[in-house]
């Protein structure tokens, strides 16, 4: 199911944020990025792009990741109730 895999690949992402490792978790973000519009779970993707454009510039502004990682929370969260709605596993 890719709503799945889009969500572990944003688990990772969140993982190379908490290790301060703004260039994997950058190339992280564009995956989850491609791959959520490869599926067109576009809010998902939005928000992988506006994380990745934050981490172009290096250590990002902190509010702004945060916001930025609120709204990609968020969009996985939706993603993935719609996918098991989808599945009929939740009625």
């Amino acid at each position: 199911m890719a709503a799945q895999e889009i969500s572990l690949e944003a688990l990772g992402l969140l993982q190379a944020l908490l290790h301060h490792d703004y260039f994997e978790a950058q190339f992280r973000a564009n995956h989850v990025a491609r791959h959520a519009l490869e599926h067109e779970h576009l809010p998902v993707a939005d928000a992988a792009e506006r994380i990745e454009g934050l981490l172009e510039r290096g250590c990002p502004n902190s509010v702004e990741l945060r916001i930025a990682l609120r709204v990609l929370a968020a969009s996985v969260d939706s993603m993935q109730l719609i996918a098991l709605n989808r599945a009929g596993r939740i009625l």
